[in-house]
């Protein structure tokens, strides 16, 4: 009898037959298991390729990656001098252990930020702080009058810029992203200020939305802010986005004019509310700005960080948690935790939290630390200038950030099958 080779072989059976015996409900639960770069391989698949195209199995796939895997994180380097610019923004997918971040995507920045001109020396890094919701990733441009927002699905690789906002009265964009608990679908929302005096007390606050992955392609004007919301990261849990805002309070001398404020915005709704504020937040008009206490999203609560020096002279993060609501609908704060740190920070920033209940911090930018929560130990994980390695293409070119004012931003990262636009 002929020899049949191996090639003959797969030629009479093709990929396409042998999984054309295998049921659907099983196929389905083989392909939630796998990363997304390898479900977007088996799209090739005639008999896959409208499974993994139906909205069910886009919210699935998210469910799974959310509920089954592990924490990961996108890092983002930025640099903090114009001559050093890449013309490039690039995210790479760091597991949360070791020093070994991979390449998820990368891009040519538009050219207006590519070569920025008139720009200082030691301008503040090109992006701010970048949001994470349902695997997209939005980075806003933190330089002054610039209103240049992307979003990118660093899985799918796909990168859009958003069209240009309704002009902000101080050039200072203040954005969210979220998503609709009910339908899935993800919006961008933007703050913008109309006038306002010098006191803080009289001003005008828009606001609009844009829908991700369908809709009209432009903003969309929603009722405006009620209290003057403030340029710092928003957060969104279980529906909403969270600003810290400035309230008006009794001018001098009774009052200083503004009192610190949380606005709540609700992504289905899309009507703002006041939030209760924790019990450490003060009220001083100088925590107003700047980096001031944090909020960020922790473990699915609201979380503030509020920074003191004790007594002691010892540096340390208070970690304030807040349900969306209890069953009677009022919130409550509590105190999670106290991070003493190796020395005072301007930036501290939780953002993880691991399957052993450890915290992962962000410190200043350059570096990741984790908080054992048991032991009630800050232990530092990795710089991301100097230590962490960045591989690129098969894990073959590498290379580390030496020199200059290099920063990194971190955020927690699921990955998804989202799109960001209409197909």
């Amino acid at each position: 009898m002929a020899c049949v080779s191996a090639r003959s072989k797969r030629r009479r059976n093709p990929i396409g037959a042998t999984v054309a015996n295998i049921p659907d409900d099983v196929a389905e639960q083989i392909l939630l298991r796998l990363p997304v770069k390898s479900i977007l391989r088996f799209r090739s698949v005639r008999s896959w390729r409208a499974m993994v195209a139906d909205q069910r199995f886009v919210r699935l796939q998210l469910h799974h990656s959310t509920a089954a895997r592990p924490p990961s994180m996108i890092v983002m380097p930025c640099w903090s001098v114009t001559d050093q610019r890449m013309g490039t923004i690039s995210f790479f997918h760091y597991q949360g252990h070791g020093a070994a971040a991979e390449l998820a995507h990368e891009e040519a920045l538009p050219l207006e930020l590519a070569h920025e001109e008139a720009l200082p020396l030691g301008v503040a890094a090109d992006w701010n702080l970048p949001l994470h919701c349902n695997g997209l990733v939005m980075v806003s441009s933190e330089m002054y009058s610039s209103d240049q927002i992307i979003v990118c699905n660093p899985a799918t690789r796909e990168l859009a810029e958003l069209p240009v906002g309704t002009p902000d009265l101080f050039g200072i964009q203040k954005v969210g992203l979220g998503a609709d608990p009910l339908t899935g679908e993800v919006k961008v929302v933007r703050c913008f200020i109309r006038h306002c005096d010098y006191t803080k007390t009289d001003y005008s606050v828009g606001c609009e939305v844009f829908p991700l992955g369908g809709g009209s392609g432009a903003w969309r004007p929603v009722a405006d802010s009620p209290y003057l919301v403030m340029p710092s990261p928003s957060p969104c849990i279980l529906g909403a986005i969270y600003w810290n805002a400035a309230l008006p309070s009794p001018p001098p001398p009774a009052g200083s004019g503004t009192a610190r404020g949380i606005l709540r915005f609700d992504v289905r709704a899309e009507e703002f509310s006041l939030f209760p504020i924790p019990p450490c937040m003060q009220a001083a008009p100088e925590d107003v700005e700047g980096f001031g206490p944090a909020l960020t999203e922790l473990a699915g609560k609201l979380c503030y960080v509020h920074k003191h020096v004790s007594d002691a002279g010892v540096a340390a993060a208070q970690l304030w948690t807040a349900s969306a609501a209890d069953d009677d609908g009022a919130a409550r704060w509590s105190m999670h935790c106290t991070v003493e740190l190796y020395h005072p920070a301007l930036a501290v920033r939780p953002f993880a939290v691991d399957y052993q209940g450890g915290i992962f911090l962000n410190a200043n930018f350059p570096c990741i630390f984790r908080y054992d929560t048991e032991r009630q130990v800050l232990e530092r994980e990795v710089g991301m200038n100097q230590e962490m390695t960045y591989f690129r293409a098969s894990n073959r070119l590498h290379y580390r950030f030496y020199g200059g004012r290099w920063m990194h931003h971190v955020v927690p990262y699921r990955e998804s099958l989202l799109t960001i636009r209409a197909k």
